[in-house]
């Protein structure tokens, strides 16, 4: 059964395509125009394509001199009818999914949020394994992943091309080290730059500052861990950071509306 059109999503090449494509960016970044709107697009965004919106792009920039990316078509009934199949509970709703981003129209660059570079790599990663039914399971994280979070148009960063490269790989340095993290002052020493700066243009670049990221970063994974894993509050708690479960908890309702054991119970009573 075919999930995706091409077999494995086409990494970035400018060509045409036919069909409405997601274009997804995990690296650099791409400015074109399509449809009279000026598109950017950096690592974690994504838009929608119609094939006349990309055969009428114009002027395609390559801001950084590089941009990684890949174009993905979904044929939703047998997406949704394989994941039903295959995932049960954990299913996600692709035909949603899909509608929502619809409604902001093509052409609109949109943020997949704190956890989105990552996944969009790891699917772009898992098109060159052999085995089909790894990308498949991917592509269903990645919609997971789009039906929880608020999908949000881009705002644009407007840094010199070092300093906001810089700054993503700051942001990159924190989250995969994130347990042996200690101070923003010994990252900034370490990268020969100052604390005010780091902070300034971390948030120019992500929307918010560098601790209230990493806590929404923690807290976005223990969502996906309550969704997808049968783990315990506890340990899910831990992982995020947390010693004290009743603090978790709170700050968990306060970014998601839910305590965890509601968020996990009421995803468990969509997907059944």
């Amino acid at each position: 059964m075919q999930i995706v059109r091409q077999v494995k999503p086409e990494k970035m090449a400018f060509g045409l395509f036919h069909g409405a494509l997601l274009l997804f960016g995990i690296g650099g970044k791409l400015r074109f125009t399509a449809n009279g709107r000026s598109v950017t697009l950096n690592p974690g965004c994504f838009c929608l394509l119609s094939d006349e919106a990309w055969r009428g792009a114009l002027c395609p920039e390559l801001p950084q001199g590089h941009f990684e990316g890949f174009f993905l078509s979904v044929e939703v009934e047998a997406a949704d009818a394989w994941s039903n199949c295959s995932l049960g509970i954990f299913a996600p709703d692709f035909s949603a999914v899909l509608e929502q981003i619809r409604d902001f129209g093509p052409g609109v660059a949109l943020n997949g949020g704190i956890h989105g570079e990552h996944v969009f790599r790891e699917l772009y990663e898992a098109a060159e394994e052999k085995e089909v039914i790894f990308t498949r399971l991917k592509l269903a994280e990645l919609f997971l992943l789009l039906n929880r979070i608020p999908i949000q148009p881009e705002a644009e960063a407007y840094l010199p091309r070092g300093q906001e490269l810089l700054i993503r790989h700051l942001r990159d340095h924190i989250i995969s080290d994130e347990l042996h993290y200690s101070s923003l002052e010994e990252l900034a020493v370490e990268h020969g730059i100052s604390v005010s700066f780091l902070q300034k243009s971390f948030k120019q670049v992500y929307g918010m500052p560098v601790y209230q990221y990493l806590k929404s970063y923690r807290l976005e994974k223990a969502a996906a861990a309550l969704q997808n894993s049968d783990r315990s509050v506890t340990k899910i708690a831990l992982d995020a950071g947390y010693t004290n479960p009743a603090k978790f908890s709170e700050a968990f309702r306060r970014q998601f509306g839910l305590p965890p054991s509601n968020y996990r119970r009421n995803n468990q009573n969509q997907n059944g």
